[in-house]
């Protein structure tokens, strides 16, 4: 399944094109299992847009999360605390809110990722 602005949905081959935002709130369910090489890899997505065409999907977004990087739970704990205590101090309407949350979903979804790896 993929995040769309109506849901996830499960697009199977020669699907309609569509062009469709990516969920902009993110949670522990927008983790998705991707075929890289012939290796299945998690992959958390960020808010943006995906394409379906041709039998092809492609994503937009401003960063992506995969288990395969190297991620520093202790380093994104504190970047995620860090946001979370400056948005505190801010409105939705200031300038940098869209900024801290997209810091705190980004430390959640690498969090997340890693901790599954663990897990699993």
């Amino acid at each position: 399944d993929l995040p769309g602005d109506q849901g996830h949905m499960g697009p199977l081959p020669g699907h309609a094109p569509l062009v469709t935002m990516i969920n902009d709130e993110w949670d522990d369910d927008l983790i998705y299992k991707v075929d890289k090489n012939s290796k299945d890899v998690e992959l958390a997505l960020g808010p943006g847009y995906l394409e379906i065409a041709q039998d092809k999907i492609t994503v937009l977004t401003d960063w992506i999360v995969s288990e395969e990087d190297d991620i520093d739970v202790d380093a994104a704990e504190e970047a995620m605390q860090r946001a979370k205590d400056a948005l505190e101090n801010v409105t939705e309407e200031d300038e940098q809110y869209d900024a801290l949350q997209a810091v705190v979903a980004r430390s959640l979804a690498q969090i997340s990722v890693k901790t599954r790896r663990k897990s699993l």
